[in-house]
């Protein structure tokens, strides 16, 4: 991931989706769990979260986020400690077999949990300095799994990225912390950054490097 791939990834993210981010949130109030979780099934698509069982759905993310709420990282992803990563893959643990909804399979009545993508989603919403979404098609793209060991190798690499991106960031005269904002993403963190990149290129499948070195043929006298 060179800084030119990562800032037209991040130019074709903005203009394929909307901005949607997240306000300050607690947790402890049953009516921000039910705010975030309003968010993540519209705009971002998380179809577990019927309005249905909404209630049921918040209580449990209350519940999560009082025994886990405390242990989740205070640092941003370039500071996270083995003893974050570890609280991190605990965090995802207890969340991500927690009731969502129901569905009605064959006539039965099946019950449909928070699961991997919707469990990342809330750690991104409450630490987005630190922690990132994913979907399946960029678990698949990065050959992991939807387990809390794979989430906690995607921090480790896109903390590798940025570490790499700081050097390029550091070349061109700016600070990796000015990124967002170079980018014209000031609202997005570093690791939404990573996220949105990975986004573009896997699960939409834009090839980025190939894209800018036509535009660098076309463009040469």
């Amino acid at each position: 991931m060179t800084l030119a791939e990562l800032s037209l990834g991040c130019y074709i993210y903005a203009r394929l989706t909307g901005n949607g981010y997240f306000t300050t949130l607690d947790l402890t109030k049953i009516e921000d769990c039910k705010t975030l979780l309003t968010f993540l099934s519209n705009p971002w698509g998380c179809l577990q979260f019927v309005p249905e069982y909404r209630d049921q759905a918040a209580e449990e993310l209350r519940a999560w986020f009082q025994q886990f709420g405390s242990t989740l990282p205070a640092t941003d992803i370039l500071s996270m400690t083995t003893g974050d990563l570890d609280n991190v893959e605990k965090a995802y643990n207890g969340l991500v077999g927690r009731l969502a909804s129901k569905r009605k399979i064959n006539d039965k009545e099946v019950d449909v949990k928070f699961g991997p993508v919707g469990t990342a989603k809330v750690l991104f919403a409450l630490r987005p300095d630190t922690l990132m979404p994913w979907d399946t098609d960029i678990v698949a793209g990065l050959k992991l799994d939807d387990t809390s060991g794979s989430y906690r190798q995607m921090l480790l690499k896109a903390k590798g990225w940025l570490i790499d991106l700081k050097g390029e960031c550091e070349k061109n005269g700016f600070e990796l912390a000015e990124l967002p904002a170079r980018l014209g993403r000031p609202k997005s963190s570093l690791p939404k950054l990573i996220d949105e990149y990975l986004w573009v290129t896997i699960t939409k499948k834009w090839n980025l490097k190939e894209m800018i070195e036509r535009w660098e043929k076309w463009s040469s006298p």
